[in-house]
């Protein structure tokens, strides 16, 4: 969730060149299911795979497998980068990626909050949300199913903020979600739901003024990119905003 990390205790590690890297990360983004190698080879190139890239994926995992495991013995597979067939697959424990932690924290967070528990559920989506540090993949690849892959943990992050975000306003505390939503606005810049979101809780927290600020940002921005004005959801929220500012 970020740029791809990885520790051996207190000890960062480099995953090697942006390929192999690339490859982690997408082989950790689907852990704990298999992965073919025709499938990594879409993912990692596209149609215009090149004819060694089966032969590349191989010597990727390898060197991956000596980095995660110094200790391992030559041509064994290790705890981590497992052979799946024709594929592999990537084994993590509970605390080993910040996205299966994530998903436990939003899964007891959404049951907490069917037990109408709404501040336990706030704690939950909080420690979630500071797992991300931005847009997943780190342009480690140029595909487009890559970027599918990735675009689509991101949306997860998304649809945490928000629902941290009702949850916030809920219990009258919108000014601990806003760190969260200010960076989902960053990844998402002409994500009007983000911004919407953003601008009702910088509003409800007592920064009108940022709010407004957020709202010509991103109009501006559908205007010069997409050619678009702001949808009804902005509007509506922009109009309620400024009806606001005027009873004070």
């Amino acid at each position: 969730m970020g740029p791809l990390r990885l520790w051996r205790g207190a000890v960062e590690l480099d995953a090697g060149p942006r390929q192999q890297r690339g490859l982690l990360a997408l082989l950790m983004a689907r852990a704990g299911r298999p992965v073919s190698t025709s499938d990594l080879t879409r993912l990692m190139w596209g149609p215009d795979s090149p004819a060694s890239s089966v032969n590349v994926i191989h010597k990727y995992v390898g060197a991956l497998r000596r980095l995660l495991e110094p200790g391992l013995p030559a041509r064994t597979a290790g705890s981590y980068l497992l052979r799946h067939g024709n594929g592999y697959r990537f084994e993590a424990g509970p605390e080993t990626l910040d996205l299966g932690a994530f998903r436990r924290h939003v899964s007891a967070a959404k049951s907490i909050l069917g037990q109408d528990r709404p501040a336990e559920a706030l704690d939950h989506y909080l420690n979630a949300l500071q797992l991300c540090h931005g847009s997943a993949g780190d342009f480690l690849i140029d595909s487009a199913s890559a970027a599918a892959t990735f675009a689509g943990i991101d949306s997860e992050f998304f649809d945490a903020a928000v629902a941290a975000a009702a949850v916030a306003v809920r219990v009258r505390q919108p000014g601990r979600v806003l760190a969260p939503l200010r960076l989902a606005a960053e990844m998402g810049p002409l994500n009007e739901p983000i911004h919407a979101c953003l601008v009702t809780t910088l509003a409800t927290a007592g920064h009108q003024a940022e709010a407004l600020a957020v709202y010509g940002a991103i109009r501006a921005r559908l205007d010069d990119e997409l050619g678009i004005d702001p949808g009804h959801e902005l509007l509506t929220i922009l109009k309620d905003l400024v009806i606001g500012m005027r009873r004070r």
